[in-house]
Parts: structure tokens; C-alpha cells; sequence
């Protein structure tokens, strides 16, 4: 058994048998009444107005897959955020902006305060989002999925409070809403009819943290002129302290083998994330020192009482010759906050007034969010590494006369320059980082109806803008020069840490002056804004067929998006590193740990059209033998972009009733999905990757070092640099999905839908790990290495590492270069599955019953020309990266499914909700003798609230609520991760407690 192997399999089947026996469970953000079949096809044409269709108050309507998070549902999920809410969504994949797991990307991150949308699991950036109908601006920041960067919504922007319903649509629209409705539509829908006043607090607190979370929302409406105008106001605000992650054993420990001994796994150092970077300085000398360093010069600080010295320094420590030993990498993770602190307020006020003919409508938010988390200090690259001059203060190898000059080995009396190849800044303690989030949205508009036909046109403008700052970062010049000082004053990385904590801290610390005198703070400013303009005319009843009354929607848009990148001095390379030995440039970056990541900007204009035309072919009316309804449903949109040209999409859907009961409905669309502004424009950026170097593994195997080239591990200091193209090709995409709708009765309702959707042409670049396995065929094939492959020259040490192998050698693996391009297709399919039940009024209450499920059925993505030579030669040797059959591998479980039942009776209510996390793999972590890769185990969350409101007296209207979210105490499934777990797809927060107060006026 793993660690946190648990019955999750039992408690997903607690949760559906719970709600077939009338126990209170599971909420989920996909819950929803019916949003299909004869009975509820007026109330759903009434209600919901904007996913599925643009035709207003269309008689006929259920064509389409939708589903709605209710009021009932928010209050069972109970949701701090967006993201919560989300996560609650079985059709959702992995949440890769989440504001938790950005130490990967570091500056270069989507960090702070937020949270997107992966509907299909087939990646960020694929979903619509829309707030009351119209969209929201992107985040200013971009993520890396698959080694692109991808620009989402920031779910986080939207008000928990004031929801009215959230509407998602589980089809592709983009023939109805626009190009990036690949994966289905978002639609958040505010309330804007609210009367009176509420004021609402909760506080509460985790079981297995310190963590601690307050928030108050207030909302109001009034209305004036004798009825014509209403303005409604909601404010929240909400905060939540940091969690470190040595609070929680499994994440603070960056070595985690001790958790896998009970496994087939026990030993993989795949496990073992200590950081090679440590306080214990790894150097090489500009010639060898026999009996002291490596013949190629190189040699490290340990403790004294560690095996291998050559050469004692004093105060408990020595040199010794060679790379540093396992035993004294750094945990880094002891320096990290895993949850930040965040303070986050949103505003949103709504004011409409009827003019009598036509109405006019506005909307008015804001959003602000700070964040404060903290990183692991600062390390060295290998391409900014730091010559130290024989002249240096504290240079064991300096000059005869040098105060810290070690005797009694063959060094000249002129000194030895030394290079600092490995170090990690310790003493300067971790890097503090602030996220500022902001954004606006302004809208007006105005709306009527002429005879049938409903009309509605709106202008808008947002702007989100990110400001992030991380304090305490190191100056590489002003590094250089504090090691090169010749008195006392400079810095000394021949110190050492702590002898008697090897892993983790400095016991012999720098004085702060000097430590200051290389310390800045280093700043990224972000910006995207969103302009649109629009207008829309329905009619529901356009046409008189036999079978009832067509409907029609015609439309326009005009939009414009714009984002711009503004990076630090220090980093975009105005600023570069200077050595203070020779004056030369060593990098364009002057942030010790960072590379060079050039300013941005890009805008682009899109002008569409769009017609909608809804058929009933039959009705019941007609009498025709198991046709009791036959509906059609034919849309289409044109779209022209200022930068990739034009196109024009369909989409089919179609609704048949063979008797009342039973619907069938499916539909066919085609999509276009324009690279965003980053991938188009930028010039450069820079990631530092773990990347394995076959060649030399293959070195290792022929001497027998290792068995096999998959017990090889990466060198994690390799600079992977990524290249924008305007040659990129928009992607395109079909998608088709069938279903069903049964209702037996009106209580029961039981839905199934397949999808699948084909993509093409999608943006992605080979990535480093492919193109290292890449050039390890080009050599064995005898052609040499790789141009995009950058190496070191060979030194004394990669000549003696070689010997023996049968292979020249070669220098290590310095850059890596990838430019964005046009990749092969992918193929995602899946089910969907819901259950909803109401029960009849029983004399202990009512009760709602809902349950959902999504089985991810495909995940494939097709290997290029590139990606097929490195398996024809090697086999399944080598795992390619991202490519092949993805089911199960890296956050795509089979299974996702949540549920809820809620229970109401006079002025009590209570809830429960439920999410189950299928099993899946991660291929980080591959076995040695069976080449099997870790599974990670499935997960069971459950969240219980329960609520009095007083219906009469002095606080008449006002509600008590006391809470639980995961009331099971479920940890979060074991795997190599940054924090031992997967926090795209779970929540390292244990089990929370909390309480509300809701006041009404």
C-alpha cells in the first residue's frame, strides 16, 4: 500500500448508493434539473437564454447537452472561489492555473491568484467562458501546458457570491459563440434582480494546517422611478493565510522514497527531489591539484565528517574532489509556502432601466487580488556560472600570501581561478513573492423586441493587468562582485551550511551588509484588455412549419485583444551579467536562477457573423409513428482575424422524441482556434528543464553503471529556450456528439452522452525531452548531434567519465532550443452520465438527488515524423513525451464523477457533496526492471453543511450555517510531484471546519 491508498473505490460507491437510498450526498457543479425532454422545455426556453442557443424564448430547446450549477448546489459545494466550483465539475480536467503548483515556471508563471477552465481535459484555452452572455477578458499571465504557453480566463475574477446559476454547455459552439468554444461554453449568470439587503460572514479553519480562511459578502438591490429602474450591488471580500509546506509531511519532504518502501518502487531516486544546487559549493579550479581536486579540476565543500575528503578546510569541513554525493542535496521544499496567502475583494454592480419600447442595462465589475508566497533561495544556472579570481579573499586556492589559501598541495603560487559551478544562496534567505491581480469590466447596452423579434446590443471594454514581484532576488553582477572582493567584506561560498543538518539551512551564514549588497527585487508587469462590440436578433417564432414554429438568431461582432509582457530590467536583458573577473558578458540575464525573457506585446481584430436556424420537423401533432418530435438545429459563423486570416464553421444538431419519454439527440460542429498572442509574437522565453541526456546514459549502461537507459535521471539545470512564430497555423477541430435523455417519470430523469472531437494542426513544440532523445538517434545513426542542442565543451572529467563506454565524449547539455510549431492531431472521446431524482415531499422534507459522471474514453495524441524516427530505432526504450495514448497518464483518469443531495424542511437545509477522482499514472516515475510507471490511486472528497434560516421574529430572513468540506479527511493521492501530490487535480487541504452568518434587511 502507497501512503495515502485509501477505500476510495468504497466511497465513490457510498455516494451512489447514498443517493438512490435517500441519505444526504454529493453536490456537483454539473448537477442540474433536466435541461431536455417534453416537460421541461418551456421552463428551460424561460430560463436560459444564452448557452446552446442565441434564439430567445425558442419553444423548442434540449438539442444540446447543458447542464446548470444551482443555488442548492453553490451551497452544498461550498465554494471559497471560481476554482472550487470548477473543480467540482466532472467534464473538468486538470486545473492548471491554480495559483498552488508555479514553482516550475517561476517568474515566468501564471502566479497569484488564479484558477481556469479545462473542460475535456483537452487543454486551457479551449473553453468559453462568459459572464451573463458575453466574454471575459483573459489573464494577463500565461501557463505552460505541454511546453506552450496557453492564456485562459481567470475563474477567480467571478463573485462567489451573487451566482445565480452557472450554465455549461458540453459541446463544441464555436459556430454560435466564437473560435475557442472547442470543448463547450462556461456561462456564469449573475443575479441582477435582487431586492433588499444581505450581509453574509464565514470563518473557518483546517484540521491538518494552520490554515484559516474569512470572507464577508454583501449583496442589495433597490429600485426606483416607480418601477423602472433597478440597480443591484455585490461586494465580497475573502482571505486566506499561507501554508508552508513543511506543515504536511509528504510536502515539505523533497525526499520522498521513505513513503514508497512498501512498494515495487522502493529506492527510485525518481522519488528524491532534493535539489542538486546546495550551500555545499560545487567549483572547478582552472587546472587540476593532484590529491585535492579531479583531474578536470573539480572539487566541492562537505562536512568534515562525511567520506571523501582531500583536503581539510577547518570548522567541520573539507574538500573533496568530484561531484557532490546524493546524501548532501538540499531540501527544498522546507523553504516553501505550497498555498499562498491571499486577499481577494470583487465588486459588481448592475443598474437597468426601462424606457418604456426598449430597456437599457449595464454592468460594472471589478476584481482585485494579492497573493504573498515564498521560494526556495536562489540557485545558480549552468549557463551563469561565476568565475572567482585567484585574488578572491576567500579562495582556498588563491595566491601565496592569501589569508584562506590551504597548504600542503601542489598549488601555484600565483593561485588557481575557481569556478563556481553549483551553489545555492542560502544564507540570503527565500525569495518573497507579491502577485497583484486587477481588472475591470464595463458593459452597456440596450435591449427590446419589435413585433417577434427580440434585438440586443451591448459594448464592452476590461482590462486585467498583473503585476508580480518577487523581493530578495540575487543580482548576478553584484554576485560577481561580492565574490571577488579582496578583504574580508566579500562573500564566501567556501563556508559550508550545517554540518549537522546537511540537507537543509546555513549554520555559517554570510553578514547581512554583504548579503544586501547583491540583493533586488525583480518585477513582471502583465496587461490584456478585451474591446467588444455587438448586436442580435432572435425570433422564435420566425417561420410556421408543420411542425411548429422556426426559430431565428442573426448576429455581429466586432472584438479586439490586446496583451503586453514588460519584464525587469534584469531580465529582459537590458541589464546583463557582467563578470567581475574578465568584464565580459556571461548572460543576458542578471537574475541569479532566471533566464532572459524578452517584453511582449500583441493585439489582434476579429469581425464575425453568425446565423442560427432552429427546424421543428415534427410534433406531436402530427401523429407520425415514433416521431413524436423531431427538431433541427443549423448554425454557422464567420470569422475574420486581423493576423491568421478567415474562416467560416458549421454546426448541426438534431433532437428526436420516439415517444415522450425518451429523447435522442445529437449534433456535429466544426471549430477553428486561432495560436494565441504569446505564441505569435514572442521572441524568446526561457525554462529551465529536467531533461536526460541518452547519450551519456547510454555511457553509464555500457560500463554497467545502470541497468537500463530508464533508471537514467535528468540533469534538472538545462535551459530550454522557446520561440515564438508568426507562421504559425490556426487549429482546427470537428467534434460530434450523440445522446440520450430518458424520463420515466417526472421525478427521474437518467442522461448519456458520447462526444468526440478531433483536433488538427495543434500548437505545441517537440519538447526538451524529445529532442534529447532526438539527438541520441542522430548519433547512434551516426550523423552527429542536433543543431538545437547546445553542449559544453568536453572537460578532464567528461574525458575519464567516457572511458570504458565505447563513446566519444561529449560536453554536457547546456541549451536547448524549440521554436512553436504546427503539431500532428489529437483525438479525445468520452461519456457523459447523469442521474437526477426528486423525490416526493416525505414528512421529514424534500429532497433533490443529483449524480454525474464523465468516463474519458480517448485521449490520443498522433506522434510526428520526428517523434516515429525516435520509435523506430528505440523502441519503447525511451518514453516520448506527450505523444501516443494518454489515457490514464498525467491527470486523465478514466473516471470523474460528483453528486449531491440536499434536503430542505421549514426553515432547515442541510447538504452533501461528493467528487471521486479516478486512478491514473504518472509517467515521471517509470520502474526499472518492468518499466510500469506509478499509480497514482483514486480519490474521495466529501463536503456537509447544515442551516437553519428563522422565518419569523426580529432576525426574520437571517440563516446560521455550520460546515464541513472534506469531511473524510481524504488526502490527496501519493505522486512525484512538487508537493508529493497532483494539485491540478486535488486539494492537500484536509479536513476544514466553518460557520456562517447571513443576515437579510
Amino acid at each position: 500500500m502507497t501512503l495515502f491508498a485509501r477505500s476510495n473505490r468504497f466511497r465513490a460507491g457510498l455516494l451512489i448508493t447514498t443517493c438512490f437510498t435517500g441519505m444526504p450526498l454529493a453536490a456537483h457543479a454539473q448537477t442540474a434539473a433536466p435541461v431536455s425532454g417534453p416537460a421541461s422545455d418551456e421552463a428551460i426556453a424561460s430560463e436560459i437564454v444564452v448557452v446552446g442557443s442565441q434564439i430567445k424564448n425558442l419553444k423548442t430547446a434540449g438539442e444540446l447537452p447543458v447542464s446548470v450549477v444551482t443555488g442548492d448546489d453553490i451551497d452544498a459545494i461550498a465554494p471559497t472561489s471560481a476554482a472550487d466550483l470548477l473543480q467540482a465539475l466532472p467534464a473538468n480536467g486538470t486545473m492548471d492555473f491554480n495559483g498552488t503548483d508555479t514553482v516550475s515556471g517561476g517568474v515566468h508563471s501564471a502566479r497569484g491568484d488564479v484558477a481556469s477552465v479545462n473542460l475535456r481535459s483537452i487543454g486551457s484555452g479551449n473553453t468559453l467562458v462568459l459572464l451573463n452572455g458575453r466574454r471575459l477578458v483573459q489573464h494577463p499571465g500565461t501557463q505552460t501546458e505541454d511546453s506552450v504557453p496557453v492564456s485562459t480566463v481567470n475563474m477567480n475574477t467571478l463573485p462567489v457570491n451573487g451566482i445565480k446559476r452557472m450554465e455549461v454547455l458540453h459541446d463544441g459552439a464555436s459556430a454560435i459563440y466564437g473560435s475557442d468554444a472547442v470543448a463547450g461554453v462556461i456561462n456564469t449568470v449573475l443575479d441582477d434582480s435582487f431586492e433588499g439587503l444581505r450581509v453574509t460572514g464565514e470563518m473557518g479553519f483546517a484540521e491538518n494546517t494552520d490554515k484559516m480562511k474569512f470572507s464577508g459578502n454583501l449583496q442589495g438591490g433597490w429600485t426606483f422611478n416607480e418601477g423602472r429602474t433597478h440597480v443591484s450591488l455585490s461586494l465580497s471580500y475573502y482571505k486566506a493565510t499561507r501554508v508552508w509546506a513543511s506543515e504536511l509531511g509528504y510536502a515539505g519532504a523533497s525526499d520522498r522514497r521513505g513513503f514508497v518502501e512498501d512498494t515495487a518502487f522502493a529506492g527510485d531516486t525518481s522519488f528524491d527531489n532534493r535539489s542538486s544546487s546546495t550551500p555545499w559549493g560545487q567549483f572547478t579550479a582552472s587546472e587540476g591539484v593532484a590529491g585535492l581536486t579531479s583531474s578536470g579540476g573539480v572539487f566541492h565543500i562537505q562536512p568534515a565528517t562525511a567520506s571523501g575528503c582531500s583536503g581539510a578546510l577547518g570548522d567541520g569541513l573539507c574538500i573533496a574532489d568530484g561531484s557532490l554525493p546524493r546524501a548532501l542535496r538540499y531540501n527544498i521544499n522546507q523553504s516553501r509556502t505550497m498555498s499562498p496567502g491571499v486577499k481577494r475583494g470583487n465588486a459588481f454592480a448592475f443598474i437597468t432601466h426601462d424606457f418604456g419600447d426598449f430597456e437599457f442595462y449595464s454592468e460594472l465589475g471589478y476584481y482585485r487580488a494579492r497573493t504573498d508566497e515564498y521560494r526556495g533561495e536562489s540557485s545558480i544556472l549552468s549557463s551563469a556560472r561565476f568565475n572567482i579570481s585567484r585574488d578572491a579573499y576567500w579562495n582556498p586556492l588563491g595566491a601565496a600570501g592569501n589569508a584562506n589559501r590551504i597548504d600542503g598541495y601542489g598549488i601555484p603560487d600565483e593561485g588557481l581561478d575557481v569556478t563556481l559551478t553549483n551553489y545555492r544562496v542560502v544564507d540570503a534567505g527565500p525569495r518573497h513573492i507579491r502577485v497583484d491581480n486587477e481588472s475591470f469590466r464595463l458593459l452597456g447596452g440596450f435591449r427590446g423586441a419589435i413585433g417577434n423579434w427580440d434585438w440586443d446590443t451591448a459594448a464592452l471594454y476590461s482590462e486585467a493587468t498583473t503585476k508580480d514581484v518577487t523581493f530578495d532576488r540575487v543580482s548576478n553582477t553584484l554576485f560577481s562582485a561580492a565574490l571577488n572582493r579582496t578583504d574580508s567584506s566579500a562573500y564566501n561560498p567556501f563556508n559550508g551550511a550545517n554540518p549537522a543538518a546537511p540537507n537543509w539551512g546555513d549554520a555559517t551564514p554570510n553578514p547581512q551588509d554583504t548579503i544586501d549588497s547583491f540583493l533586488v527585487d525583480v518585477t513582471r508587469h502583465g496587461k490584456t484588455t478585451l474591446a467588444l462590440a455587438d448586436f442580435k436578433v432572435s425570433n422564435g417564432s420566425f417561420l410556421s412549419l408543420p411542425g411548429g414554429d422556426a426559430g431565428l438568431a442573426l448576429g455581429g461582432e466586432w472584438r479586439r485583444t490586446s496583451f503586453s509582457e514588460d519584464y525587469d530590467d534584469r531580465l529582459d536583458g537590458t541589464i546583463n551579467y557582467i563578470d567581475a573577473v574578465s568584464g565580459e558578458m556571461i548572460n543576458q540575464s542578471d537574475i541569479m536562477g532566471s533566464s532572459v525573457a524578452d517584453d511582449s506585446s500583441g493585439s489582434r481584430n476579429v469581425f464575425s457573423a453568425f446565423s442560427e436556424l432552429a427546424i421543428p420537423l415534427v410534433s406531436r401533432d402530427m401523429n407520425v409513428p415514433l416521431v413524436r418530435a423531431l427538431n433541427l438545429q443549423v448554425a454557422g459563423r464567420y470569422e475574420h482575424y486581423s493576423d491568421v486570416g478567415s474562416v467560416f464553421r458549421p454546426k448541426f444538431a438534431a433532437s428526436w422524441y420516439p415517444f415522450d419519454q425518451l429523447q435522442i439527440r445529437a449534433s456535429y460542429a466544426e471549430g477553428f482556434r486561432a495560436p494565441n498572442l504569446e505564441q505569435l509574437n514572442t521572441e524568446v522565453t526561457t525554462r529551465v528543464s529536467t531533461v536526460i541526456d541518452y547519450y551519456r546514459c547510454q555511457a553509464s549502461v555500457n560500463k554497467g553503471d545502470i541497468a537500463s537507459l530508464g533508471a537514467c535521471s535528468g540533469n534538472d539545470r538545462v535551459e530550454e529556450r522557446r520561440y515564438g512564430n508568426s507562421d504559425l497555423k490556426p487549429e482546427k477541430n470537428a467534434s460530434y456528439s450523440i445522446g440520450a435523455v430518458f424520463t420515466p417519470s417526472r421525478r427521474w430523469t437518467f442522461t448519456v452522452d458520447y462526444w468526440h472531437i478531433k483536433q488538427r494542426n495543434l500548437v505545441g513544440i517537440f519538447g526538451a525531452e524529445n529532442i534529447a532523445a532526438l539527438d541520441y538517434v542522430s548519433r547512434l545513426q551516426g550523423n552527429g548531434g542536433l543543431a538545437g542542442i547546445h553542449r559544453t565543451s568536453p572537460t578532464a572529467d567528461d574525458i575519464d567519465f567516457y572511458q570504458g563506454s565505447g563513446l566519444d565524449p561529449i560536453g554536457e547539455i547546456d541549451k536547448i532550443d524549440d521554436v512553436f510549431t504546427n503539431l500532428d492531431t489529437r483525438t479525445s472521446a468520452g461519456i457523459d452520465f447523469g442521474v437526477y431524482y426528486q423525490p416526493p415531499e416525505t414528512p421529514l422534507g424534500t429532497f433533490d438527488i443529483k449524480l454525474n459522471a464523465s468516463y474519458l474514453d480517448k485521449a490520443y495524441q498522433g506522434l510526428s515524423g520526428q517523434a516515429q524516427l525516435i520509435q523506430s530505432v528505440l523502441g519503447d526504450s525511451i518514453p516520448l513525451e506527450a505523444v501516443g495514448d494518454l489515457i490514464e497518464q498525467d491527470g486523465r483518469p478514466k473516471w470523474q464523477a460528483s453528486g449531491t443531495l440536499t434536503w430542505k424542511k421549514g426553515g432547515w437545509a442541510a447538504g452533501l457533496f461528493g467528487r471521486y477522482v479516478g486512478s491514473y499514472y504518472d509517467t515521471g516515475v517509470v520502474q526499472d526492471e518492468t518499466g510500469e510507471y506509478w499509480k497514482v490511486d483514486d480519490w474521495f472528497t466529501m463536503n456537509l453543511y447544515l442551516q437553519h434560516t428563522f422565518q419569523d421574529g426580529p432576525v426574520e430572513g437571517s440563516r446560521i450555517r455550520f460546515g464541513v468540506r472534506n469531511l473524510l479527511d481524504s488526502k490527496p493521492p501519493f505522486l512525484d510531484a512538487t508537493y508529493g501530490y497532483d494539485a491540478t487535480l486535488a486539494s492537500a487541504e484536509g479536513r476544514f471546519f466553518y460557520t456562517s452568518i447571513q443576515a437579510s434587511f
